[in-house]
């Protein structure tokens, strides 16, 4: 898609290069993720990150586990490209695929995966297509499979909610003034902004910002399918959402 936001390079690499001022827990979150997977040294696993843009996530889960392998599954063509950049060390163990979390990228696997993990991606789909991602996601693992899904999540409640949006808006605004974030993400982060903020409460569709509880999410890991369906951490706007697979 053209007008696909992240299909632009310069909001691509000014991500990437501003991610850890952009998203405040972008590092422990990804932190939670990899402790929560908990394989062995050894493991030789296949670890699919579902929108996972510049694969700084699957680089650290590669270095973590020597002997596992990683996709990095995104629709956007620039990231892709500085995933591959950034992977083309781990040699055939890590590869890109081509795909939007709302096609049925399944029969792109290779192998069913041992773990699929989403870092701030999911919550760009609208309800419906959450709960298709989700079956797919589970319907594509392996017996005992793990989904761990570390994404924005809104409060139940609308007075706990915009104080959150709003704090983030700040922190924004402090580093574009200065500096800290690099010129080539403002538009797009006083985009956010405009949607979730100024016109806070007003109706979403699929590509915003659509933000639902994690109880309406483990609720759909549920019905999915997925067992152990919970909260593992949680922060203000961020949550790690588990799940697993039967092993029969």
């Amino acid at each position: 898609m053209s007008d696909y936001r992240w299909n632009v390079s310069d909001f691509t690499v000014a991500y990437d290069q501003a991610a850890e001022r952009v998203h405040p827990f972008y590092l422990e979150l990804q932190a939670a993720i990899l402790n929560a997977l908990a394989f062995p040294a050894n493991a030789e696993v296949l670890l699919v990150d579902m929108g996972g843009g510049s694969g700084r996530l699957i680089e650290r889960a590669l270095d973590k586990w020597p002997e596992a392998s990683g996709i990095v599954l995104d629709q956007s063509e620039p990231f892709l490209a500085l995933a591959e950049r950034r992977l083309a060390r781990f040699g055939s163990r890590a590869s890109c695929l081509k795909a939007r979390l709302q096609d049925d990228w399944r029969n792109l696997l290779p192998t069913p995966p041992a773990a699929i993990v989403s870092m701030s991606a999911v919550h760009h789909l609208d309800p419906a297509e959450k709960q298709t991602f989700y079956q797919r996601c589970f319907e594509a693992l392996g017996p005992g499979g793990r989904l761990l899904n570390g994404d924005e999540v809104r409060p139940e409640n609308d007075a706990d909610y915009l104080p959150i949006l709003q704090e983030w808006a700040s922190m924004w605004e402090v580093g574009i003034a200065d500096g800290s974030i690099p010129p080539g993400i403002h538009a797009a982060l006083r985009g956010w902004i405009d949607r979730n903020v100024t016109r806070f409460g007003q109706p979403k569709q699929s590509g915003d910002d659509y933000h639902e509880t994690a109880t309406a999410q483990l609720a759909y890991f549920r019905n999915a399918g997925f067992e152990e369906a919970k909260v593992l951490w949680h922060k203000k706007l961020w949550a790690l959402l588990s799940a697993k697979k039967r092993v029969d």
